[in-house]
């Protein structure tokens, strides 16, 4: 399967030879996810798994940040509208991408400057490798939501975190 000429609907996609680079839009937001984006990104890992034209994907950073976590207007909001299957739905939808996104065979690496946020944060902790400009911002909300995220995300991800201060720790989500 050939995925240079993809066309994305709810995130950018450029190829550079093999390299693919994903970056989120709403930048004038600091590009949040939304549910189409989390669909549409879990549906692209998983073709990525069969694409012999791409060798590596960098997910990066748009105009300055990485990912300001859900889309406060398109998941957030309609979340604390939902019964628990929907809520289990939402939950299945967000295993699903990171699932896919360790499923992938190209080595998935997260270029994260400015904000990186919550399920932003997320995204990057379950890439390959991370790498952080001083700007960076990453921080999990787990706290503040009382997600479990901080009891399973560190056992399932850590293999390579480099950055510009001091040397990374996999033990929090918060940690890059």
């Amino acid at each position: 399967m050939k995925m240079k000429d993809f066309k994305p609907a709810h995130f950018n996609w450029r190829s550079k030879g093999e390299v693919a680079i994903i970056t989120l839009k709403g930048s004038e937001r600091k590009n949040p996810i939304t549910f189409d984006s989390y669909a549409e990104l879990r549906d692209s890992f998983r073709k990525l798994a069969s694409a012999d034209d791409i060798k590596a994907i960098v997910f990066g950073s748009n105009d300055g940040n990485f990912c300001s976590g859900g889309d406060v207007r398109d998941i957030i909001g309609p979340l604390l509208d939902r019964d628990m299957k929907g809520l289990l739905e939402f939950t299945r939808m967000t295993g699903d991408l990171v699932q896919a996104m360790r499923a992938c065979p190209q080595p998935i690496i997260a270029a994260v400057d400015g904000v990186c946020v919550g399920a932003g944060a997320m995204i990057a902790l379950f890439c390959d490798i991370r790498l952080a400009t001083p700007q960076a911002r990453p921080h999990s909300c787990s706290r503040v939501w009382d997600l479990p995220v901080a009891t399973w995300a560190p056992a399932q991800c850590c293999r390579v975190s480099l950055g510009t201060a001091a040397p990374q720790n996999c033990s929090s989500p918060a940690a890059l």
